[in-house]
C-alpha cells in the first residue's frame, strides 16, 4: 500500500488524533493492560430494527412498513434476534464473545444529534460545557506520570469529543485544523515550525515535548499500518479500512488504551429498510473481519469492542418508510473476555414516553463497566457520580 505522510495523517486511511494526558488517581495495582476500541454509530441507529422483539405485536402494529416477520430474522434467544444482516454478529452470540445491553439511554433524553452525542461523550447532562470527555478523563485517572505519550487513537476521518482534554492539548499529528479541541492550539502549531527547540520545564516547551512527542508518533504509526499483513481481508468500505488499521495500531503496541473509529449514516427518517440494511451489512463484515483478524489472536485477547449510537429511533414508523429521534437503544460489546447474551431490561413497548421507549440501563453503568472491570480505574472519578455495574465480563 502506498501512504503518502500527508494522505495518511489527512484522508480517510489516516489516524486522525492521539490524545497525551496526564494526572489523576492510578488504576488498581496489578491490573492488566487491556485496551478498549470504541465504534461509534453515528446518527442514531434504530436500536428495534437491530436487537429485534421477535414476535411481539406491538412492534410489528407500530412498524407496518419497516417491522420484520419473524422468519426473516436471526434468532439470538427464544424472544430475541438480530437484524437478517446481522449474520456474522449472530454466530458470535451463538458461539459466545458478544453481549448487548438492551434499552440504555439517560434521564431527560435529548432528540438533538449534537446535543446526545455530547452526552454520550462526556457522560454529563450538560455536555460539552461541562468540560473534557469520559475518555480524556479516564486516561488522566490511568496515566498520572505518563504526560507526552499518547494513549489514544482516534481512526477515520472527525476526531470524536470524548477524546478531549484540557489539562494537555489533543495533538493531531501535523494537521493544524485538528488542534480545534486544544485552548493552546496557537501553541501546538508554533512548537511544530519552531526550527530551535526549546528547553526546561516551561508551558511553551512542555507544548512543545507533546507536540513532538505525536509528531513522532505518526511516522511509527504510518509505519505500522504499511507493515500490518491482516490474516484475512477487510471489506472495502471506510470502517473496515478504519478497522484495519485499528488492528496495525494495536497490534504495534503503542501503548494505545483506548482507539475510536466512527461509522455514519444512521439517520433513518426516510427508506429505512435499505439505507439501514447497508449499513448494518457493513457493521457486521467488518466486525467479523476484525474479529478473526485480530480479536482472536493472543494480541486481541485483551481488546474489547464497545459499539454505541447516541440515540435510538421512535418506536412508530412515519410516513416515509423512516424512523425519527427517538431514545433508547442497545449497546454491543464484543471480546473473548465478554460474559456473552443480553444485559439489562428490555424497554416495554406498551409503557412510552411520548411515543418513545423509556430507557431501563443509564448508558454509564456501561461505562462504569468498562472503566472498573475492564480497564481497571476507579469510574467515580471518571463519571463524576456512582452508577451500578453490570456483569459484562468474565
Amino acid at each position: 500500500m502506498q501512504l503518502d505522510r500527508r494522505h495518511f495523517l489527512g484522508g480517510s486511511l489516516g489516524v486522525f488524533g492521539a490524545l497525551a494526558l496526564g494526572r489523576g488517581a492510578l488504576a488498581r495495582p496489578g491490573a492488566p493492560q487491556r485496551r478498549l476500541v470504541i465504534v461509534e454509530l453515528a446518527g442514531g441507529n434504530d436500536g428495534l430494527n437491530t436487537l429485534v422483539p421477535m414476535g411481539e405485536k406491538i412492534y410489528l402494529q407500530s412498524r407496518e412498513r419497516i417491522g420484520f416477520a419473524p422468519e426473516k430474522l436471526l434468532p439470538i434467544s427464544a424472544d430475541r434476534a438480530l437484524h437478517p444482516r446481522l449474520v456474522g454478529l449472530q454466530n458470535l452470540f451463538g458461539t459466545g464473545g458478544i453481549s448487548a445491553v438492551e434499552g440504555t439511554g439517560y434521564p431527560n433524553p435529548n432528540r438533538s444529534h449534537f446535543s446526545s452525542q455530547d452526552i454520550w461523550y462526556t457522560a454529563r447532562p450538560t455536555g460539552r460545557a461541562s468540560g473534557d470527555g469520559w475518555v480524556g478523563r479516564l486516561l488522566e485517572e490511568l496515566y498520572p506520570d505518563d504526560r507526552e505519550k499518547p494513549h489514544a487513537f482516534h481512526v477515520g476521518a472527525g476526531t470524536p469529543y470524548f477524546l478531549h482534554s484540557t489539562t494537555r492539548p489533543v495533538a493531531y499529528l501535523e494537521i493544524p485544523a485538528a488542534f480545534r479541541f486544544a485552548e493552546n492550539a496557537a501553541a501546538i502549531e508554533a512548537a511544530l515550525a519552531r526550527k530551535d527547540k526549546l528547553h526546561g520545564d516551561s508551558p511553551d516547551g512542555r507544548i512543545e515535548s507533546i507536540a513532538r512527542s505525536a509528531q513522532a508518533a505518526s511516522g511509527a504509526v504510518r509505519e505500522a499500518v504499511a507493515r500490518y499483513k491482516p490474516r484475512l481481508p477487510y471489506p472495502k468500505v471506510q470502517l473496515g479500512t478504519d478497522l484495519r488499521n485499528a488492528a496495525a495500531i494495536l497490534s504495534a503496541d503503542f501503548g494505545a488504551r483506548v482507539v475510536t473509529v466512527r461509522q455514519d449514516g444512521y439517520d433513518f427518517h426516510d427508506d429505512q429498510l435499505r439505507r439501514q440494511d447497508v449499513l448494518l451489512h457493513e457493521l457486521d463484515a467488518c466486525l467479523s473481519t476484525f474479529w478473526a483478524d485480530f480479536l482472536d489472536t493472543s494480541a486481541g485477547e485483551s481488546v474489547s469492542v464497545l459499539v454505541f449510537s447516541e440515540f435510538g429511533r421512535r418506536v412508530a414508523d412515519n410516513a416515509s418508510g423512516g424512523t425519527d429521534h427517538g431514545t433508547a437503544g442497545p449497546v454491543l460489546l464484543l471480546g473473548r473476555s465478554v460474559k456473552p447474551g443480553l444485559h439489562g431490561a428490555h424497554p416495554s413497548l406498551a409503557d412510552l414516553d411520548e411515543g418513545d421507549l423509556r430507557f431501563t440501563t443509564d448508558f454509564r453503568s456501561v461505562y462504569a463497566s468498562v472503566i472498573e472491570n475492564w480497564l481497571g480505574a476507579p469510574s467515580e472519578c471518571v463519571l463524576g457520580a456512582r452508577y451500578p455495574t453490570l456483569p459484562l465480563f468474565t
